[in-house]
């Protein structure tokens, strides 16, 4: 005899392994204690003991099997594959719970995430391992324009001046190379040529927050 132990998830029920039944001794014997005559043999009482074996570990999602149909029920469960259940009635559901995935719709990447047992991987659905450099890109930068468009414009303003300011920092550090000679005006011309319009942008922003 086997036992098979079950799971209820949500409306179905899994089977979750198949493990080698235990007897229960002094439940077996409390069982037999009145079919067991004094005249009997060692053979006899043997005989009844193994006609009224009660195992253990049986409970509520828990069931004892034939060892031919736990056979059979191991071969499904060895055979079952990933991201698969076997139901109790022999079929197998498919699990994807906790799976994340994105999916593009309408020109919009959304992120999904699946809940329930028996809910399949949408065919159009792209896992985070499978997304491109250039997939990702458009996310990121999705993202970036959701976090912006929620920011006041207080909050706006101050970001902008932060990037500015690196970017007079980066270009401060370039007119010095070009001061000592280790640098050419052409290699970094564009951005020398902004320096003033930064300078002008952040002026007018921080007139904006005073």
């Amino acid at each position: 005899m086997k036992i098979l132990y079950k799971q209820k998830i949500g409306e179905q029920t899994i089977v979750q392994s198949i493990a080698g039944a235990v007897v229960d001794t002094a439940k077996t014997m409390e069982k037999i204690s009145a079919l067991i005559a004094a005249d009997m043999t060692e053979a006899e009482r043997q005989i009844v003991f193994n006609d009224n074996l009660v195992y253990a570990m049986v409970g509520e999602e828990a069931e004892l099997i034939e060892d031919t149909t736990a056979g059979q029920i191991q071969a499904k469960l060895d055979a079952m594959g990933d991201n698969k259940k076997l139901l109790e009635n022999g079929e197998y559901i498919e699990d994807h719970r906790g799976v994340e995935y994105w999916i593009k719709n309408s020109g919009t990447w959304l992120k999904e995430k699946i809940e329930e047992i028996g809910v399949p991987l949408p065919a159009v659905a792209i896992l985070q391992e499978n997304i491109t450099p250039e997939q990702q890109k458009e996310i990121y930068d999705q993202q970036e324009e959701e976090r912006l468009a929620s920011l006041t414009p207080e909050q706006r303003a101050k970001e902008r001046i932060a990037v500015l300011k690196r970017e007079l920092a980066e270009t401060d550090y370039i007119a010095a190379k070009i001061a000592e000679g280790s640098a050419t005006v052409d290699e970094y011309a564009d951005a020398i040529a902004q320096r003033q319009t930064w300078r002008q942008e952040i002026n007018s922003l921080e007139e904006v927050l005073t």
